[in-house]
């Protein structure tokens, strides 16, 4: 018998008994499931009963397979009948009308959410949702993350059955988890968890992408008609204290990066890849795995200009955002370095990817290795420190180009990011290259 039989609402309540009722007994039957109150919150008891129910209601559906004419019962009656073995089992019959009124209460509940879909049952079909919409791979996994969490905390239960309280109890948890649990603790569970002391708890950002998560999934859960309230919404308190952190390289720090010491770290080692996505991410403001997925075929030359194509065109490349299908000039600097001439001898070697030496990792794409890698640079140049890390690139070159003033559309263009407005989204259009690279690029 499957562990899918006994359904737990929350922490303190009783376990249910779950009948899948057999396909071809469904149409006479009306459903396809119900359950049942164990009146027992003790889950070793609660396994114990449901295997007798379990047999018993396999007896009343093969009898009703076998004497159809004879015996014509509803799910109603099948209730009553595990009912009054439940009480043969679990309490005596004085104490069964006792306890009549709240057992009504709790049989009409059961019933409102035998149709109510269950929380990893949503979970599947959000994610496959976001898997047809393309979302990137990396995306999907921090929302399976979240929502294997939300399971464990609250159960694998009917979404209906949820409430307030136990959106409160998941934000409450969150508080209280450590960070890196699948490394450092990875046989605890929750519960066990919650009783380690003297342990880095997980940051406030942590706690707010996991809120945030499994909010999206009920507003989504919404519109889709699976349920009709979000329990999760608001019940973490923003922070009126914000940090500030400085995201981009100062150009103390950004000289000292791209100094002598990147040649000894990528060239000198015959490791040009961390070179070249180094300085094109410096000079372009392209994401890492956008960078470090490109195909020889990608930088191609487009009304005398020379470009990066980056876009998710086939099956080993991903782009964020439909924005970020785009040409970026590259920058004068980098043909004046010979990055031409590394094109050319990666396609005479018979290499597809631009950068060979860089595998894909499954959730994190291409860039993995140049990520790990960069962090280690940044401590040894001493000035690796929140907020600095190699997506710190684009940061400087948005910052550089604000600064300089350059019209916000054209950084917006280069670094993937939507307009934000039909106007100019639909009617803008791409900017012709050479107004992109001299308005822009030129000016990083």
């Amino acid at each position: 018998m499957s562990s899918t039989y006994i359904v737990h609402r929350k922490q303190g309540y009783s376990y249910l008994f779950r009948s899948i009722i057999p396909k071809d007994l469904q149409p006479q039957l009306g459903s396809r499931q119900f359950q049942l109150s164990l009146n027992c919150g003790i889950l070793g008891q609660a396994k114990s009963i449901s295997h007798h129910l379990y047999n018993h209601a396999q007896c009343l559906y093969e009898r009703m397979r076998k004497n159809g004419d004879e015996f014509q019962v509803s799910i109603d009656q099948i209730k009553d009948i595990l009912r009054s073995e439940l009480a043969n089992l679990v309490q005596p019959i004085s104490k069964l009308i006792e306890n009549k009124t709240s057992e009504v209460s709790s049989i009409k509940e059961e019933t409102e959410l035998t149709n109510s879909i269950s929380l990893s049952d949503l979970s599947t079909k959000f994610l496959n949702s976001k898997t047809e919409a393309n979302y990137p791979e990396k995306t999907v996994n921090s929302y399976n993350d979240t929502h294997k969490l939300a399971i464990e905390v609250l159960g694998n239960v009917p979404i209906d059955s949820l409430t307030h309280e136990d959106g409160r109890d998941f934000v409450e948890v969150l508080k209280k988890l450590p960070v890196n649990r699948s490394k450092s603790y990875p046989t605890l569970t929750v519960k066990e968890l919650l009783e380690l002391k003297e342990v880095k708890i997980l940051s406030y950002k942590s706690i707010l992408k996991h809120t945030e998560r499994i909010s999206t999934l009920f507003n989504w859960a919404i519109k889709q008609g699976y349920t009709n309230q979000n329990v999760f919404r608001g019940k973490l308190e923003l922070t009126r204290t914000v940090e500030v952190v400085e995201k981009h390289f100062t150009q103390q720090e950004l000289d000292l990066v791209l100094g002598s010491a990147l040649k000894s770290e990528s060239l000198a080692l015959n490791k040009p890849e961390r070179y070249w996505v180094t300085m094109i991410a410096s000079h372009s403001g392209a994401r890492l795995n956008e960078i470090c997925q490109l195909d020889v075929s990608d930088i191609q030359e487009h009304e005398g200009i020379w470009v990066m194509n980056l876009t998710g065109d086939s099956g080993d490349k991903s782009i964020k955002t439909h924005a970020g299908n785009r040409l970026v000039p590259l920058h004068p600097k980098l043909l004046k370095l010979g990055f031409l001439d590394y094109v050319e001898q990666t396609k005479s070697s018979n290499h597809q990817k631009l950068f060979p030496n860089l595998k894909k990792m499954r959730s994190t794409g291409y860039g993995t290795m140049i990520s790990r890698w960069f962090a280690k640079y940044l401590i040894k140049l001493g000035i690796k420190k929140k907020g600095k890390n190699f997506h710190s690139f684009r940061h400087t070159v948005v910052n550089k180009l604000i600064t300089k003033k350059v019209y916000e559309p054209f950084i917006k263009e280069l670094i993937g990011h939507s307009h934000g407005s039909i106007t100019m989204d639909v009617y803008g259009g791409k900017k012709p290259l050479d107004v992109l690279l001299n308005e822009c690029v030129i000016k990083i």
